[in-house]
């Protein structure tokens, strides 16, 4: 029984084997094969292999794009969720609202957060200045420095979404809410 199943495998290889040469108008010869029969399989084994790299390359090139992508997009949630708590506690203060509380806090850290996690090293650095300055002294509060270094921050979240931001800070500064022109 081992020696049929032998005999059937040799006879298949070989069947198998010829008729792979057949296709590749490559012929068996007694006395050997020329490096030159494999040649032209050699050829498509090669062509394989680079499309096979290509589809690679364009797979995970695609895969780092996409996780580009969803930086962008925490960085401009983290950004929003800033601004609008800033916006928020403007509207209080200028309102004579009480700012403060545990749900006020709450955004106000989970906001601050976000900008840490997702904000780059200069809109880090602008805000760390902005409340360096606010803090000192109440009187700083809305004044026309206050005003520019929170103008800083919104440049540098600009830079950070859009490249090079071409906005000045005197065009910003009308977007500050503590702005009264």
């Amino acid at each position: 029984m081992g020696d049929t199943i032998k005999t059937i495998h040799d006879t298949l290889s070989l069947a198998l084997a010829t008729d792979t040469l057949k296709i590749y108008n490559v012929s068996p010869s007694p006395a050997g094969v020329k490096w030159t029969d494999y040649l032209k399989p050699s050829i498509d084994l090669l062509l394989a292999l680079i499309g096979a790299f290509v589809l690679i390359w364009k797979y995970l090139t695609q895969k780092q794009k996409e996780a580009a992508e969803r930086i962008i997009e925490n960085k401009r949630n983290a950004y929003y969720e800033f601004l609008k708590d800033f916006t928020e506690t403007a509207i209080n203060i200028t309102y004579d609202e009480e700012v403060g509380g545990i749900e006020d806090d709450r955004r106000r850290l989970n906001a601050r957060n976000l900008l840490l996690l997702y904000g780059n090293d200069k809109v880090i650095k602008a805000y760390h200045d902005w409340v360096e300055y606010t803090d000192q002294d109440a009187a700083h509060h809305g004044t026309d420095k206050d005003v520019e270094l929170f103008g800083k921050i919104l440049i540098e979240i600009r830079n950070d979404i859009h490249g090079t931001s071409k906005a000045t800070e005197a065009e910003i500064k009308n977007l500050n809410p503590f702005y009264r022109g």
